[in-house]
C-alpha cells in the first residue's frame, strides 16, 4: 500500500479537482457518526455530551484513519433531543429512541422553532464545531449537517406514528414537517453565521425500505426541498444530500434539487445513478461498509473501490469515493485505510469527468 503516495491534501485535492485540474487522486470520504468515538476509544454517551471528546474523536478519524473531512452532525436524533423526546443512550453505540415528545398532535401548537444555543445538545455541538474547525480545518474539509425534514420529524413523532400518521392524520403531519423545516433551517444558519460552515443532510426515512415514491413526493419532497433551498439562500452554496437505503425510484427527484451532490447507499448501483443524475451534480458512494470494510478482506477493499472507480469516475460533475453508509463498529483498522489506499491506486493522476486509467 505504501507505494502510492499523496501529493495533496485533501482541502488541496477537492479544491483543484472541482476546478477541472487534474489530482492525485479522487477524493475520498469515509462516513462516521457516533462509531468515530468508538474508534477512538471514547464512550458514546459522554461523547454526547462533551464537546472536548467530539473533537477527540474526529482528530482521531482525521489523523489516525486518514478520513479526509471531519464535523459533527446533529444526528437522526438530535432534533427529538431538543424538543424532549426521551433517549437511550450507551456506551458503544448510537443512541435509540425511548419515548417521542409528541404524543399528540395537540402539543404541537406549543412546540416552537428550536433555539440551538438553548435547546437539547444542539449548544454542545456548536462548540465542537468551532474546536473542531480550529484544530483540523487546516487539515480536512469541515461541515456540520442535519436530519431531513421528514427524518428529523421521526425522533419528535416516532417512526412507526409518523408512518401511520401519513394515512391517518395528513393535515398534522404537514404541520410537523414544516416546523422541522424551520428547526434545520434555524441550526443551518446559526453554523453558517459562526462558523461559515454549510450543513448537508441526510435523510434515511425517505429510503424506500420505509416509506413509497409517492409518499416521498407528498410527504418528504416538498420539505426536503424547502431545506435545501433554505440553506442556499443562507450560505450561497448548495448542500449534499445523503439517503440511506433504497432511493432508485427518487432519482428523477432528487436530480431536479438544486445540490452540489448526492451520496448513494451501497444497495445501489453507483453507474446507473451516474446515468441518472450524473449531469446534474457530483456523485459520492458506495462501498459496503458491512459486508466489504467491517468484514471483507482488504482484497476484497480493494476490489470494491475498483468497481466503483470504474463505474463513476468519469461522472461529469465529479465523483468521490465513499461508503455507502456510516462505517460501523469493528471494522478492522486496516480495512477502513485501505479504502483510501486502494483510491489512490486506482484513481491516479485523473480529473473531473474522466474515466479513470488503473491500468
Amino acid at each position: 500500500m505504501s507505494d502510492y503516495k499523496d501529493e495533496m491534501n485533501a482541502i488541496e485535492r477537492k479544491a483543484a479537482y472541482f476546478r477541472g485540474e487534474r489530482v492525485d487522486r479522487l477524493p475520498c470520504s469515509l462516513m462516521f457518526e457516533e462509531t468515530a468515538a468508538v474508534y477512538a476509544g471514547i464512550d458514546v454517551e459522554e461523547y454526547y455530551f462533551d464537546s472536548d471528546k467530539m473533537l477527540e474523536a474526529e482528530k482521531y478519524i482525521v489523523r489516525e484513519l486518514g478520513v479526509e473531512s471531519a464535523g459533527i452532525n446533529v444526528t437522526l436524533r438530535g432534533m427529538g433531543e431538543a424538543f424532549g423526546s426521551k433517549m437511550g443512550y450507551n456506551s458503544d453505540r448510537a443512541s435509540h429512541l425511548i419515548e417521542p415528545a409528541l404524543k399528540d398532535y395537540k402539543m404541537l401548537q406549543n412546540m416552537d422553532i428550536v433555539n440551538p444555543l438553548k435547546d437539547g445538545r444542539l449548544p454542545i455541538i456548536l462548540d465542537s464545531l468551532g474546536k473542531i474547525k480550529k484544530e483540523l480545518g487546516k487539515e480536512v474539509s469541515i461541515g456540520s449537517g442535519v436530519s431531513g425534514p421528514i427524518s428529523a420529524a421521526s425522533a419528535v413523532r416516532g417512526t412507526t406514528n409518523l408512518v401511520r400518521d401519513m394515512i391517518k392524520d395528513k393535515e398534522n403531519v404537514h404541520k410537523l414537517l414544516d416546523l422541522m423545516t424551520e428547526c434545520n433551517l434555524a441550526y443551518a444558519k446559526e453554523v453558517y453565521e459562526r462558523y461559515g460552515l454549510v450543513c448537508g443532510i441526510g435523510d434515511p426515512i425517505s429510503s424506500a425500505d420505509l416509506i413509497s415514491p409517492k409518499q416521498f413526493r407528498e410527504f418528504a419532497k416538498p420539505y426536503l426541498e424547502k431545506t435545501i433551498n433554505g440553506i442556499y439562500k443562507i450560505t450561497g452554496q448548495k448542500t449534499t444530500l445523503h439517503i440511506c437505503g433504497k432511493t432508485k425510484g427518487i432519482w428523477e427527484d432528487i436530480a431536479d434539487m438544486n445540490l452540489s451532490a448526492f451520496s448513494v447507499d451501497n444497495c445501489e448501483d453507483i453507474e446507473l445513478l451516474k446515468n441518472v443524475i450524473g449531469d446534474k451534480m457530483c456523485i459520492i458512494g458506495n462501498i459496503d461498509p458491512v459486508s466489504i470494510v467491517r468484514n471483507g478482506s482488504i482484497d476484497d477493499v480493494y476490489s470494491s473501490v475498483k468497481e466503483c472507480i470504474v463505474k463513476a469516475s468519469d461522472s461529469p460533475n465529479g465523483y468521490i469515493v465513499a461508503s455507502g453508509c456510516d462505517i460501523p463498529a469493528g471494522a478492522p483498522i486496516e480495512n477502513i485505510k485501505a479504502v483510501t489506499e486502494a483510491t489512490k491506486k486506482y484513481s491516479k493522476g485523473i480529473k473531473i469527468g474522466e474515466r479513470a486509467d488503473w491500468k
